[in-house]
């Protein structure tokens, strides 16, 4: 689902970069449309180098799979809740989870270019704001206290 957004670097004014594996990744065109690429392998190596990434990321930008998206199933990625939890906000590609989760602040939800473009420049116009609310996102839906209560009280609550 991914095609749909690769001219999205000329239509912002904010670098955009894809960290890209797999020999058959259109690397050449990719970067003919202005995306910046970063080896996945690198940036990953180890925790250190992935939390260093991430913490040097001004923030994410993702697109889902494509059966995410239409089976409207609310798919997260770890990723972004990392994302979240270091203070960078996220834009990624709804599939569902804005029906649970607050956007807007943080934290946004795309389902086409314009939208994803808008949420870029939001991003980048007011980055303090969306800093400090991606880290009140990543409290109030992933804290560990309260998503592992959560559970617990799910499954005792079964029987």
């Amino acid at each position: 689902s991914f095609a749909p957004f690769i001219d999205l670097p000329n239509k912002t004014s904010v670098s955009l970069e894809l960290a890209l594996g797999g020999a058959g990744a259109p690397r050449k065109l990719l970067k003919e449309k202005g995306w910046k690429i970063r080896d996945p392998l690198v940036v990953t190596k180890t925790l250190a180098t992935y939390q260093r990434y991430v913490s040097q990321s001004k923030a994410e930008f993702s697109v889902a799979k494509q059966g995410y998206v239409v089976s409207r199933c609310g798919w997260f990625s770890e990723r972004s809740a990392c994302y979240l939890a270091t203070g960078r906000p996220v834009i990624l590609q709804d599939t569902g989870f804005s029906q649970i989760i607050e956007t807007n602040r943080g934290l946004f939800s795309f389902s086409n270019v314009e939208e994803a473009r808008a949420a870029i420049e939001e991003v980048q116009a007011n980055y303090r704001l969306h800093h400090a609310a991606a880290y009140d996102v990543a409290q109030a839906y992933f804290d560990s206290d309260k998503v592992l209560s959560w559970l617990i009280d799910r499954i005792f609550s079964m029987n």
